[in-house]
C-alpha cells in the first residue's frame, strides 16, 4: 500500500475571509491577493510536507490549478524542486503537469530530470489534460486539448530515454535540436503516473501506456466503472 499526503493548498485569508473556493471557477480577481498572506501559505504548506514524511507517509504529493484561489500551486515543479532537496526518503508525486499548455515540452522533460536527479530518484511524474480553465487561463486551444496532451507526452519520454541529438517535427511541437544534457536519475525513466476524472479516452489511454489511474473526487459508481474499463 502507498499513502501520500495531498492537499489541494488553497489561499486562505482571515481578513478577508476569503478561504480558498469550492470549484477553480475563474471569478475571483488577484485584486484581493495579499503578499504577506501568500508567503506564509507557500512557507506553511512546504513545512506540512516536511512534517509529512516526518510522520511516515511514502509520498509528498503536489498538483496545480490556475489563476483561482482554489489551489496556489500554480507551478507545481517549483514545490517538487524543493521537497526534493529538503526530503530523503519519499517520493515526490507530482499530480500532474498539464501537458497541453506547455509549449516548450523541452524544458519541462529538462525540469523534471533534474527533479529526479537532485531527490536521487524519487519522482513520479503526473501527466494531465486539465480542465477548460487552464486551457482558458493559458491560451491553449481546447479543440487541440487532447492532442497536445500525447505528442506532448510521446515527446517528453523520448527526450527522456534516446540518445541525442535528434530531431522532432509532430503537428504541435517542432524542434531541430533535441539534446537535453539533465536526464533522468531512474531508469529508463521516472514512473508516470495519470490523474483524470474518469474520462473514458483518458482510461484507455492508460491502461494502454501500463501506467497507473488516478482518479481524483470522483462519484464511486463512475469511479468502479473506470477501473472496471481499465
Amino acid at each position: 500500500m502507498f499513502i501520500g499526503h495531498f492537499t489541494e493548498q488553497p489561499w486562505q485569508d482571515d481578513k478577508t475571509g476569503l478561504m480558498g473556493t469550492q470549484t477553480t471557477d475563474l471569478s475571483i480577481s488577484n485584486e484581493v491577493y495579499d503578499p504577506e498572506v501568500g508567503a506564509t501559505l507557500y512557507n506553511r504548506y512546504l513545512d506540512e510536507k516536511l512534517y509529512a514524511e516526518e510522520m511516515g507517509f511514502d509520498g509528498l504529493m503536489l498538483n496545480e490549478h490556475h489563476s483561482t484561489p482554489f489551489c496556489m500551486q500554480g507551478v507545481t515543479n517549483i514545490g517538487a524542486s524543493i521537497l526534493a532537496r529538503q526530503t530523503t526518503k519519499a517520493k515526490i508525486v507530482i499530480l500532474g503537469n498539464i501537458l497541453p499548455i506547455w509549449d516548450d515540452p523541452l524544458w519541462l522533460a529538462e525540469q523534471l530530470a533534474m527533479i529526479d536527479m537532485i531527490s536521487r530518484g524519487r519522482l513520479v511524474s503526473g501527466f494531465v489534460r486539465g480542465g477548460g480553465r487552464e486551457s482558458v487561463s493559458h491560451n491553449s486551444p481546447p479543440v487541440f486539448n487532447r492532442e497536445r496532451f500525447e505528442e506532448a507526452h510521446d515527446f517528453v519520454i523520448k527526450a527522456w530515454t534516446d540518445p541525442g541529438p535528434f530531431r522532432w517535427e509532430g503537428k504541435h511541437y517542432h524542434y531541430r535540436y533535441v539534446n537535453p544534457w539533465m536526464r533522468p536519475y531512474q531508469k529508463p525513466h521516472p514512473q508516470v503516473w495519470i490523474p483524470s476524472t474518469v474520462s473514458v479516452e483518458t482510461v484507455r489511454w492508460s491502461a494502454q501506456h501500463r501506467y497507473p489511474l488516478v482518479l481524483l473526487a470522483t462519484r464511486l459508481g463512475p469511479t468502479k466503472d473506470a477501473f472496471d474499463m481499465y
